[in-house]
């Protein structure tokens, strides 16, 4: 199935919305002339992904002229059930042929030629039908549709608003309106039809529920550039779609965690913030399986992360705190440790403003503060900061040139220095010593050579 959507250049799992507007973007690039074998891979991948829980009943037609019509009619649906497209055409042009006054066949016809990838020959036989019944939708549709699959967007543009105002309303359709809509420059007009589809008093289907999602997910795309567009609005209204039909939703925890991983990275007012914490929050009551969980626990990280991030309050060394506990764990755990260490050295010379910070994360940030409470802690202890800054520092100098990317010493160079050596003054100069040698501990062998201990040999000589 992954290979339908590489055709597409999709990736797994995208919306039917998004379905749609790849299928016609492809054709576009891929003509049934120019390219007549990608446009077949094209179209049947189309048909494989499209959603069919919201298929159209299709138009009523009078009954057929003669009982050979209604058994030629009987092939066409057998064909076209079995998915054998060409003689599904063939067979319908042939009654169309021999019974001209049976509209079906003409309606069968542009569909199988659509499906052979004759997408010219569909565009002629749909004008056609329409103009034999111009108040019929389902016609009016399907000439929208070979318009689209022609490249023809301001023709299909006009025909979608058509069999619209006609009353042309399943889901299918209206998605596929909407994506002619943005194609043609009409953002208003697809915003208006998305806004009635999810506003229906209705009753959902399980299988309708995918495709009332794509109308969500297109209206908040649409508020990244359409002003007339209420963001909160929209996640409100998808909130209570998504606690409704709470039962429903564990199949789609993955489309709805990335609303929530996409839209929280972009610049939101604290209140767009609350209305996407609130979506969060249903999305987990929603949730029925383990693996489901782990989703929704990773796009939960990121949406703390990006408040944390956005919000001044927080200083650098928090952020990167944040990034060390809950974005690092697919590197070596050694490497999480440093970092983590990093970060508590950096705020062990920030204290003042970490401990300012303390309540702002605690009521906020649960999570986070379980991981960091022990840390903010032992800061209050002023008596206690040297030693443990002194603790912090030996094993920080052990592991530092083995790993690059430390902040501590980016942030604080002097601590660099010190790290070479213990700082010494000789009386005479102002400019520090700094000792080129590491330092002999007490229990260290002596360096001359004696075997003993350093404090039981030269260490009392030098002093």
């Amino acid at each position: 199935m992954n290979t339908y959507y590489e055709i597409l250049g999709l990736e797994p799992g995208a919306s039917q919305l998004d379905i749609k507007k790849a299928y016609f973007k492809m054709i576009r690039r891929h003509s049934p002339e120019s390219d007549p074998e990608q446009f077949q891979k094209i179209r049947e991948a189309y048909e494989q992904l499209k959603s069919a829980a919201d298929e159209p009943e299709g138009p009523v037609f009078p009954p057929f002229s003669e009982p050979f019509a209604e058994k030629m009619m009987e092939q066409i649906a057998n064909y076209r059930r079995t998915g054998d497209s060409v003689r599904y055409r063939d067979i319908a042009q042939e009654a169309w042929k021999l019974f001209p006054s049976d509209i079906q066949f003409l309606y069968h016809l542009v569909l199988a030629q659509r499906k052979c990838g004759n997408t010219g020959k569909a565009v002629k036989n749909a004008e056609l039908l329409a103009s034999m019944d111009p108040q019929n939708k389902w016609f009016q549709r399907e000439l929208a549709v070979s318009y689209m699959e022609r490249g023809f967007t301001q023709k299909a543009y006009w025909a979608c608003e058509k069999a619209y105002e006609l009353g042309c309303r399943d889901l299918d359709f209206v998605l596929m309106y909407a994506a002619e809509c943005e194609e043609y420059g009409e953002d208003a007009r697809g915003r208006q039809i998305l806004t009635e589809v999810v506003h229906r008093e209705k009753r959902w289907t399980k299988e309708e529920i995918p495709e009332l999602l794509a109308a969500y997910y297109s209206l908040l795309e649409m508020t990244e550039y359409d002003k007339e567009t209420n963001f909160s609005e929209i996640i409100d209204e998808l909130c209570r779609t998504v606690e409704k039909y709470s039962l429903y939703m564990d199949d789609f925890i993955k489309e709805l965690s990335m609303v929530i991983y996409h839209h929280c990275q972009d610049d939101r007012s604290p209140e767009e913030f609350g209305k996407i914490g609130e979506l969060l929050s249903a999305i987990r009551k929603a949730v029925r399986t383990e693996e489901k969980e782990v989703w929704v626990e990773t796009v939960e990280s990121e949406f703390y992360f990006q408040q944390i991030d956005k919000d001044p309050q927080y200083s650098d060394t928090i952020k990167r705190l944040y990034e060390a506990c809950f974005y690092l764990d697919d590197l070596p755990p050694q490497i999480q440790r440093f970092a983590i260490l990093d970060c508590r050295l950096c705020m062990i010379e920030e204290r003042e403003e970490i401990l300012m910070q303390e309540e702002s994360l605690r009521n906020r940030f649960p999570a986070f503060w379980e991981q960091i409470r022990t840390y903010v802690e032992e800061l209050k202890n002023e008596e206690q900061i040297p030693l443990l800054k002194e603790k912090l520092l030996k094993i920080y100098r052990r592991r530092e040139p083995d790993i690059s990317g430390g902040y501590y010493y980016e942030k604080y160079p002097q601590e660099r220095v010190r790290s070479r050596g213990i700082v010494i003054s000789d009386g005479t100069s102002e400019q520090p010593y700094v000792r080129t040698g590491k330092k002999i501990g007490r229990n260290d062998p002596c360096p001359c050579g004696s075997g003993k201990k350093y404090k039981q040999c030269c260490m009392n000589k030098k002093a």
